[in-house]
């Protein structure tokens, strides 16, 4: 396959069959349909974009266990494969495995408007787990600080979430860092106001929200001053859809927090 979008239509062929499988015999049966295809390049496909079909998409018996299964099987072979490869083969599973991880970390998060599925503690554990290694290979691959920001947002908020509030500050700190170095080199605000990137009022949000977690008496403000802004966003016709997302989801887990 020579595209991205290569493998997602491959995808798109298989999943019918692989939907299939997984309604009729459970997630280690769609793990073993994975691994019965002919070629490593189909192989990464499918683990690449199954997220679209167990995450996106409705059938029977959905779990967030069922993708924690999936993944696993997932993160554990592309690591394998990368540790086997030739050097210059090696970079081409690490990208797909940072993607995966990132992606599990962010759906096992509960933080998303309108998604009601309980999480319980090992949720969140096998999240923060799965989200460290995912901040350790963006590092490796020299990802650009765009995305070294996701990855620290979240190791942070699984931190978060399991009360480990010094952790989540840490990360949280480091992600609107990441932040604010990638809206200055596009050569945009990165001061928490009304002109700043979504990625930096985010990112301040969330990391106000660790500090009043963590009992920081500067906590409260950020957290202002970051839906302040947002909310002075939700005037623009081209900003008010993300920034009306960023206040949902700020004041979403402000409630989760005592």
């Amino acid at each position: 396959m020579d595209s991205i979008g290569d493998e997602r239509e491959f995808f798109s062929q298989h999943w019918p069959g692989l939907k299939k499988t997984l309604e009729q015999a459970g997630p280690e049966a769609l793990i073993t349909a994975i691994f019965s295809r002919a070629s490593d390049a189909e192989r990464a496909a499918l683990f690449r974009f199954v997220r679209q079909g167990l995450v996106f998409e409705e059938w029977e018996g959905k779990s967030l266990d069922a993708y924690m299964s999936v993944v696993e099987a997932g993160r554990a072979w592309l690591s394998e494969r990368a540790a086997a490869v030739p050097a210059d083969e090696r970079n081409d599973y690490l990208a797909i495995l940072a993607e995966l991880t990132f992606n599990f970390a962010a759906d096992i998060a509960d933080c998303w408007p309108g998604d009601d599925v309980p999480r319980e503690h090992r949720h969140f554990q096998r999240g923060m787990e799965v989200a460290e290694q995912s901040v350790g290979l963006r590092e490796e691959l020299g990802k650009p600080d765009s995305s070294k920001h996701l990855g620290w947002w979240a190791f942070g908020y699984h931190q978060l979430r399991l009360g480990h509030t010094d952790g989540a500050a840490d990360c949280m700190e480091r992600s609107l860092e990441h932040a604010r170095r990638a809206a200055r080199d596009a050569g945009e605000p990165d001061e928490i106001t009304s002109l700043a990137p979504f990625p930096v009022l985010i990112g301040a949000g969330y990391l106000g929200l660790a500090r009043i977690a963590d009992g920081e008496p500067s906590g409260p403000d950020l957290y202002g001053e970051a839906l302040a802004a947002f909310h002075a966003q939700l005037s623009d016709a081209e900003l008010k859809d993300d920034a009306q997302f960023g206040i949902d989801q700020l004041e979403r887990v402000r409630g989760f927090i005592s």
